[in-house]
């Protein structure tokens, strides 16, 4: 039977190269885009934590991703949680989401940010960081070849880059936040606060006294990525990447439908001629599903290696952007591709199995 199923797919090579085509665009859909969201999310949550901070307080319903948190906390509480028992040092930061940059923008008081292990640590420049100057760390520095002593235009306004840091600072822009909080029109008000336990404190009683203190905000233990994910809110992450995977799955299930469904009134001679000389139903299910599962797999292959074309590119062109694509990954595009395309040939295959031989034989 796998002589005869090759033969059909390069008796055919137009359609199989279409429908090959069609199934590596759904893996590469699945793979690129899924990839971006997983890398992003990875690599910020990386950063986050990087800081070294232990608890992040934040408005109630607020997301770990702070372009949906909104500037609502009173700065003056930087001095109230300074005050309880347990607590080392904490920072107020006020952020903002930049369009033209495609990430976030942190307002630091840099006195107490540096207070806390992942400080900005200056590579290149003088750390000063007051009135309109900017620091920028490494990777946004190469992406838009920035270099001390430069003009940048960040959220609509002219700043002087005094700094370049190392990579992995929670964001990758900072500004002063007495010049962030008079853009942002909000005075008095942050996003967000991260607050160092002290080494000797008990992280389970702080986050006790944290929670008592400020009820009805969102207190975050920054200390393991788990606990970070468990603890806040990705608005319609899950259902993203669902609708992701649903999409690429129903391409490669109509491609495959409609090609092994167009197949089969194209062969309904060869197959009644199969089914003549004793071919059983189960013959002809299975060689349908054969040339299918053949595609896919072709289809899934190129995919894969299509999208880590496409990974290396985007993160060449865009240092800035993290496309995360595991092993994991791969083996799940592979097997959602075959299964797939797998359910696209069922129904062509059963329309072929339940073909009269004798009708099938006459047809012009």
């Amino acid at each position: 039977m796998e002589n005869l199923v090759t033969a059909n797919i390069r008796s055919r090579p137009t359609r199989a190269f279409i429908s090959i085509l069609a199934v590596a665009l759904g893996v590469i859909l699945m793979l690129v885009v899924g990839g971006i969201v997983s890398g992003t999310l990875d690599d910020y949550l990386g950063r986050t934590m990087a800081l070294g901070s232990d608890f992040i307080l934040q408005p109630g319903g607020s997301s770990i991703l702070y372009a949906f948190s909104d500037a609502s906390l009173n700065q003056k509480l930087t001095g109230v949680i300074e005050e309880l028992p347990g607590v080392a040092a904490v920072t107020p930061v006020l952020s903002k989401f930049h369009a033209k940059g495609f990430g976030l923008v942190f307002g630091i008081d840099m006195e107490s940010y540096n207070r806390f292990p992942g400080r900005l640590e200056i590579l290149e420049g003088t750390a000063s960081l007051t009135g309109d100057e900017v620091i920028v760390d490494q990777a946004y520095a190469d992406a838009q070849k920035v270099k001390p002593g430069m003009t940048i235009n960040v959220l609509n306004h002219d700043f002087k880059v005094t700094a370049i840091c190392r990579p992995g600072a929670v964001v990758r822009v900072f500004i002063p936040l007495e010049t962030m909080k008079v853009l942002n029109g909000t005075p008095d008000k942050v996003t967000i606060m991260f607050i160092k336990a002290d080494p000797k404190a008990d992280l389970d009683t702080v986050y006790a006294t944290l929670r008592d203190k400020f009820p009805g905000n969102s207190i975050l233990r920054a200390s393991d990525p788990n606990l970070l994910l468990a603890e806040t809110r990705l608005p319609g992450l899950a259902e993203f990447r669902m609708l992701v995977v649903f999409v690429s799955m129903l391409l490669s299930f109509m491609v495959i439908l409609l090609a092994m469904y167009t197949t089969i009134f194209e062969r309904t001679r060869e197959i009644g001629i199969l089914k003549s000389l004793g071919a059983s139903q189960r013959f002809i299910v299975g060689m349908i599903i054969q040339e299918s599962v053949m595609i896919c797999s072709l289809g899934a292959i190129l995919g894969i290696a299509i999208s880590e074309v496409i990974r290396i590119v985007i993160i060449t062109r865009f240092p800035t952007l993290q496309v995360s694509m595991t092993v994991g990954d791969l083996l799940r595009g592979l097997i959602l591709g075959l299964v797939a395309g797998t359910l696209g040939a069922l129904y062509p295959a059963y329309k072929a199995a339940k073909m009269d031989p004798v009708k099938a034989l006459s047809y012009e």
